[in-house]
């Protein structure tokens, strides 16, 4: 007699010893599947424990260089902003000495206009008191006639 299965249908029949022998080749190749993703499981975790291991030995000293550098940037920041109010007063500085020159020169020129106008006016002044003693000498001395000094 045959021997009958679980699933109530007779053992030797051919498509059901195929079946089974399909089964257990899929699930052989299953197992194996299973066997080779688990190992690249733990391959991962294995990598990713050393990175993390890794991270933490090299994460002080980033830390550290991060916080140097930063400390640099504050100090030359801090360098650029007192040159900058150097720059604004020396600008400052500069502006007002300019002005100074500037004044100084509209002083000279003004005092250089004042002595020309003296010595225009000292001029005119002498050639008229010159005039007067002309006048005074001819009224002296009627008979001789006078160089005209213009």
């Amino acid at each position: 007699m045959p021997e009958i299965g679980p699933d109530g249908l007779a053992r030797d029949s051919p498509v059901i010893a195929y079946t089974e022998k399909v089964i257990l080749e899929e699930q052989l190749q299953l197992k194996k599947y299973i066997q080779e993703n688990y190992s690249k499981i733990r391959d991962v975790e294995k990598e990713l424990e050393n990175l993390t291991l890794e991270m933490k030995l090299t994460a002080g000293p980033k830390k550290a260089a991060l916080e140097h550098l930063r400390k640099k940037i504050e100090i030359s920041t801090e360098k650029i902003r007192l040159a900058k109010v150097k720059e604004e007063q020396a600008k400052k500085a500069w502006e007002a000495a300019a002005q100074v020159v500037t004044d100084e020169e509209d002083a000279k020129q003004k005092l250089c206009d004042d002595l020309n106008h003296l010595v225009q006016q000292s001029a005119a002044t002498q050639y008229t008191r010159l005039e007067e003693l002309k006048k005074r000498l001819e009224s002296l001395n009627p008979s001789r006639a006078s160089v005209d000094v213009s």
